[in-house]
């Protein structure tokens, strides 16, 4: 009996480590997406519908260069780059002269962008999911479950460049001013900062955040035009959990909403994790509704 007791709580430990891997790497990279959204929105008030269309961007930059033997790791600074560099154009050439306005302009302009992209690269490619090869197989295994080793080097690596993105925000003279722009951006103007380059780079840098991430996340899902969606919807929801905090917050709400979503998954069925999430999202905008983590008084500070 002893020693049935041992390999029963020996399987228990095994399975809750594997499910806690899983939602670790589910939360780093949704953290990832979410905190690209939450610059662009933090940063210009600008409810970006097309941000889950610059994550497929970065998982197709990477399986058009992979399959044109690019090195896998060099494909992932390309994707960042040639996505930040999208998010450029479409700063300058769309959301810039509708977001002054106030209004719903540039959540209906970049929902427009949104089916463009879909459709465009269904045309270009097709519908037909693509797939991205690991660079590696197999992996470590612990207590009869195995690790591949291509997800631990892909947690490991979203979580690094989100400790790089909040060091470049509270570290940095380019954080001071960003952080200046969206506290008041009237005032940063009055001192010297130039507000409009500040939007730039700052849409810039949370599409190229979304397009790193989907190069990333590539080899762990199929890479299908419409592949972002799923993405977005949940990347929302991190913002409104979240509130208008900081990026901590945002890393905060990802864990609260791809944790429960990655956990419940494991227990029970995907549609009753989205069920559960969205309830839990609404029972918050009705307690919290500014936001779980907006009312610490320490917004886009140290």
């Amino acid at each position: 009996m002893g020693h049935l007791a041992m390999m029963f709580a020996a399987v228990n430990t095994g399975l809750l480590l594997k499910q806690l891997f899983n939602a670790t790497s589910a939360v780093s990279l949704l953290a990832l997406v979410a905190i690209g959204l939450f610059i662009i929105f933090g940063m210009m008030k600008v409810i970006n519908m097309a941000h889950g269309e610059l994550f497929m961007l970065g998982a197709y930059t990477m399986w058009w260069l992979l399959a044109r033997g690019i090195n896998f790791w060099l494909n992932l600074l390309a994707a960042a780059l040639v996505v930040g560099l999208f998010g450029v154009i479409v700063e300058r050439l769309i959301v810039q002269r509708l977001y002054v306005r106030g209004d719903l302009s540039t959540l209906l302009a970049t929902f427009g962008l949104s089916i463009l992209l879909q459709r465009g690269v269904a045309i270009a490619f097709g519908d037909r999911p693509q797939f991205v090869t690991s660079p590696f197989t197999g992996g470590p295994t612990l207590l009869g479950n195995t690790y591949p080793t291509y997800q631990i080097i892909a947690t490991v690596l979203a979580f690094a460049v989100i400790a790089a993105v909040v060091v470049l925000f509270l570290k940095t003279d380019f954080g001071l001013r960003a952080r200046a722009t969206i506290v008041n951006p009237a005032m940063a103007a009055a001192l010297a900062v130039n507000t409009v380059r500040m939007n730039a780079l700052s849409f810039a840098l949370g599409s190229a955040l979304a397009g790193f991430a989907g190069a990333l996340a590539a080899p762990l899902v199929s890479v299908v035009p419409a592949m972002g969606l799923d993405w977005v919807i949940r990347a929302f929801l991190v913002v409104i959990v979240a509130g208008a905090g900081s990026i901590w917050a945002a890393a905060g709400g990802a864990a609260i909403v791809g944790g429960w979503e990655a956990g419940f998954t494991a227990i029970y069925d995907a549609t009753y994790a989205q069920i559960t999430v969205l309830a839990i999202v609404w029972a918050l905008v009705l307690l919290r509704p500014r936001g779980l983590f907006s009312g610490t008084g320490r917004r886009w500070r140290r």
